[in-house]
Parts: structure tokens; sequence; C-alpha cells
């Protein structure tokens, strides 16, 4: 854990300074000790600010926020490649999961580093004595934000390497290991999928509890861990909670939809500028390591726009020509030699032809890129309060709630330009066999490319339906069902080396 130790001090004198609402600023420091650092309310505070940072972490080429986002999005079906990559973000993509996966050995890396560093601000944090009550205060607030950082981890992590809580067995299907201490690191099996969702249970609770002082959405407030719990109750199955626990967010006053027109400029906006993002992982322009991004595969300005957005959600999305939801797309126009848009009417869409890729289409996602008009910046969205619209929806439509859950949806619909006859009613809906359905095909328009498909399929005991990707090289299954070993990660090579407790993921 020395190395580890030293990392953890790295971090904190990165991020040493003051906080300002629009960045976090850096400025170096010589030396400092663990020791001093955990004994000093104000380094604890700085150091709260370095663990922030972890969401965005990288040693390499690549960030936590975008290896986060190589080993979710990636396997989902909004998506699709027009050429085999030797990047190992194509393991995931392809469905074939590896313990040799550079993607899943950073994401479990990035993760524990950051857990570690938590629990040593944790330690210190409760170690303070002889507090005013203004600073304790301060101290419940930092811890609060601090364990709000480690749920996060570890929600990652379960989803990643764990059956989803609503399979069969999440009592002995295995999550990953836990620990609340810097000196429990070494040697620790894997907890339960259950263990593992119970243990970010309380820390979401807790750190409900501490959380008083309302902070800007580039960092933690009671909202946003309201937020979190929400998410986290849908995924268990509690409906009850996670209606109660998105109303408190809805109820709070602190966050509204985007109007129409801004709606659509979503992307181009900073965090603290956007009245509908609860949560965002702040990122300058000084961070932007260009095709490095999370968005640096989704699309071709500074990107490498190997990844498109695939037929199966542009034949969803265009079921409604008008839905605004359209403009996060950015088709790639073929231009005769007068730089004017050729007319293809066979082109469903658009009405015009479009430049191909190995035969791909070049539909690119706009949500990724284009913060403050700069190619390639983007501040990762953890959690909007659409999300908690559509949470209601899903946890309504399990309960039998069929109007209520409708209710929800066509919240939604509307602020994308939806109307008349394109909304739900009980008596209308529109071909679909279940409410249920229409929700979840709601949740895939309004969260494409956000790093949510995935998920919302396999917990929901879906089929993941690849069939469209066609193309010559295409070295993955069609369909992978819920139950299919392909959906979990396998943990790391190095990391099985190192610890006997481990148990792998079966292969696929």
């Amino acid at each position: 854990m020395k190395i580890i130790k030293i990392f953890i001090i790295s971090m904190f004198a990165l991020c040493l300074g003051a906080c300002a609402e629009d960045a976090i600023e850096f400025e170096p420091i010589s030396q400092i000790t663990t020791e001093q650092v955990t004994a000093s309310l104000d380094l604890l505070e700085n150091a709260v600010i370095g663990n922030y940072a972890f969401l965005s972490l990288a040693e390499g080429k690549y960030g936590y926020d975008r290896t986060r986002y190589d080993v979710t999005e990636y396997m989902s079906d909004d998506v699709i490649l027009n050429q085999w990559s030797g990047n190992h973000f194509s393991y995931s993509l392809t469905y074939q999961p590896t313990s040799a996966s550079e993607r899943s050995q950073d994401f479990w890396q990035y993760s524990y580093r950051a857990i570690y560093s938590i629990n040593v601000v944790n330690e210190g944090l409760d170690a303070l004595v002889d507090l005013s009550s203004e600073e304790m205060e301060q101290r419940d607030q930092l811890k609060g934000e601090n364990i709000f950082l480690r749920a996060m981890f570890y929600f990652d992590l379960v989803r990643v390497y764990g059956r989803p809580y609503s399979h069969d067995s999440p009592e002995t299907n295995l999550g990953v290991p836990l620990t609340s201490t810097s000196t429990e690191n070494e040697g620790l099996s894997r907890a339960s999928v259950k263990e593992t969702y119970e243990f970010i249970e309380q820390d979401l609770l807790e750190a409900v509890s501490l959380l008083a002082e309302s902070k800007s959405n580039i960092y933690v407030s009671k909202e946003v861990a309201y937020a979190a719990l929400a998410r986290l109750y849908l995924f268990m199955e509690d409906n009850d909670k996670a209606i109660e626990y998105a109303d408190l967010v809805l109820n709070s006053g602190r966050y509204q939809l985007l109007d129409q027109a801004t709606y659509v400029q979503y992307n181009r906006y900073a965090p603290e500028s956007v009245s509908e993002t609860i949560f965002a992982v702040k990122r300058l322009e000084t961070d932007n390591v260009g095709r490095y991004m999370i968005g640096g595969m989704m699309h071709g300005d500074g990107g490498y726009g190997q990844i498109m957005v695939s037929s199966s959600y542009m034949d969803l999305l265009f079921k409604n020509p008008n839905d605004l939801r359209i403009n996060f797309i950015d088709p790639q126009y073929e231009l005769d030699t007068d730089g004017n848009k050729i007319v293809d009417p066979d082109n469903d869409y658009y009405g015009y032809k479009i430049v191909e890729s190995s035969s791909v289409p070049q539909y690119w996602t706009l949500k990724l890129t284009y913060q403050d008009d700069v190619p390639m910046l983007t501040s990762p969205i953890y959690f909007r309060l659409a999300e908690m619209y559509l949470i209601k929806a899903e946890a309504y439509a399990k309960n039998g709630q069929d109007e209520l859950a409708l209710d929800m949806v066509n919240v939604i619909r509307s602020r994308a330009g939806l109307s008349g006859d394109q909304l739900f009613s009980t008596s209308n809906l529109q071909g679909y066999d279940t409410v249920l359905d229409i929700v979840l095909d709601e949740e895939r328009l309004e969260f494409a490319h956000e790093g949510h498909r995935t998920h919302d399929v396999f917990r929901n005991k879906g089929t993941m339906d690849r069939s469209y990707m066609s193309w010559q090289g295409w070295s993955g299954p069609s369909e992978i069902p819920y139950t299919s070993n392909r959906i979990l990660h396998q943990i790391p090579e190095v990391e099985m080396l190192k610890n006997d407790y481990l148990i792998q993921n079966p292969s696929f």
C-alpha cells in the first residue's frame, strides 16, 4: 500500500487549492505527508477535492470517465463499429470479455485507488477532535461528499463485474470486494451482489444524513444522493423507494427540465449553467486530450469517429421525425462537386446520401463533444432531472400503475417536441404490448450514448439485439441474452494473480 499512499498524496498535491464554482483550480506543493493531511480539516477538504479528481483520473491515455464509458456503453445496441480495432475497447463492443483487457484493468485499478483514497480521508475526518460546531458541520459535509463518491465507484464496479441485482440469487451471485478502511485492502474476497448493493445503500443513506450544503452541480449535495438512491432502488426493484427518492429530487425545486431550444444544445453548455443537470464531472478545456476523451470514438471532429449511431437506434428515433432528440445526431453528408448535399430517396432518415466508412453510414452522436464549442470537450453527466421522471415511470409501470407511468413518459416526450397522438395513453399504446415496453424505449431515446442502455436491457432481463452488426469483420454474437456470461467483464489477470481469494467470472 506504500505505492498507493504516495499516489494519494500526489493526487492531493494536484488538487490542493480553492474550488471555484467554475473550475477546480490546481497548484503544486512540495512536501506533505499523509499524517499532515489527515490531521487538518482544511487539508482534508482539499483531499476530498482530490477524490473528485478520480472521476476523471488519467495516468495514461484514458481517464476513468473514458474507461467507465468503454466498458458499458460500447455493449449497447445504440452503437456500431465501422471496423475491427486493436484497441481493447473492442472486447467490450464484441462481447468477448477477457482478463487481458486493458480497459477492464484500468477501470478496476482506478476504482480501487479511488476507494482507498476515500477511506484514508474518511479515517482522517473521523479522527478529528476538538472541533467547533461550525467545523463539525464542515466535517460532516466533507464526509458526506466523500462516502457518496465511494458509493458511486462501487456502484459502477458491481454493475460491470457482477450480475444485475434483479437476476436470480443476488445473495449468492458474486459482486466485488468491499472495504471501508485503509488497512483492509489485501486478500479480500468478493462480496455477493446483495451485500455490495446494501453497502452502497448504506453509504448513500449516510451521505444523505451528513450533507447539508447546497453546492453547484459539479459537487455533491443532498439531492445528488437522493438521485443516486432513486437509481439504486430501481436497480434493486424496490419500486416504492425509487419513486420516493425521485420525488425528493423533483420536489426540491433545485432543478428544471431545459426548455426545448436549450435542450437541443445540451451538450454545448458547461454543467453549472444547466438547470437539468443534477451532478456532472466538470472538465475544462485544459483537460481536453482530444481523441482520448470520453467521446473520442464517437465523433470524427477531433476524435477517431469509428463508432457510429446504430441503425437500430436510428429506426426508433425516426419513428417521429419531429423528435427534437434527432438534433443530437450529426449525419455526415456526401457532397457533390459544388458542395451540395446529394438527394437519396433510399435514405429513410434524411433523404440525402451519407458518407460511409466500411459500408457503415456515418451518423455520429453530438452528446459527448462541443462543450463551449470545443471539439471533444465534455463534462460527463451522472444524473439529470429527466432520469427522475423516467425512474418514476418505470417504477409505476412495474407496480401496475400504468396511467401514472405514461404521465411521466409524456412529460419527457412533450419536452422532446412530441404532441397529440405521439403521446401515450392507456387506451392508445401505439402498438406496444405493455407500458413497461414504452418506458424502456423512452429511456433508450432519452439517454442514448449516456451509458444507461446496457444496464437497462440486462437488469430488465432483456436480450441485446446486435443483428444490425452486418459488416464482414464482425466477430461478436448477434443476440446476447441476459443469462449469457458475456455480459460479465472478466476480473483483470494481474488482480487475480495478486489475490488468491478472488474468484473469476465464468468464461463465455
